[in-house]
């Protein structure tokens, strides 16, 4: 086996598997070829990248589009909830109002628990005082005692 020898390598045979080289143009030749083929495999890659890209970024922005106008109109029934409750509690505070004018104009005793302006206030809520006040001597809150103490120095 030491008479057979090995043939050397050669780029060639690397090339021509490629199929679109031929060893007999000139490298400039070989070199533009390469260039345009890695051109177009690199702009059919990125055709496809930015398809498949921009079909999901167009199915977000739809989603989040969609959201934003879920989330207006959820918030304009939540507005419109709101003004009619509290359109309905005026409506029933004027109608208490008025039946209270009403009962008021039919029997004003009725409301007042039967007071009449000539009556003294009732002292239900905030009797009289039971024990006797001693008038004759002035009441002594301490003031007086700390303004002579301030005359006199002390402290």
């Amino acid at each position: 086996m030491q008479g057979v020898p090995i043939p050397p390598r050669r780029n060639e045979d690397e090339l021509k598997v490629m199929g679109w080289l031929r060893m007999d143009d000139s490298v400039y030749t070989n070199a533009l070829t390469y260039t345009m083929g890695a051109f177009t495999l690199q702009g059919i890659s990125y055709f496809l990248y930015k398809m498949l890209m921009q079909d999901s970024m167009d199915s977000r922005a739809t989603f989040a589009r969609q959201q934003k106008e879920r989330d207006r109109r959820v918030m304009q029934m939540q507005q419109m909830f709101s003004g009619r409750q509290l359109e309905q509690e005026l409506r029933l505070q004027e109608l208490q109002l008025e039946t209270q004018l009403r009962m008021m104009e039919n029997d004003p005793e009725v409301l007042m628990g039967g007071l009449r302006a000539s009556e003294p206030p009732r002292e239900e809520f905030a009797p009289a005082p039971t024990h006797e006040a001693k008038s004759d001597k002035p009441l002594d809150l301490g003031a007086g005692k700390v303004a002579n103490d301030k005359a006199k120095g002390k402290k």
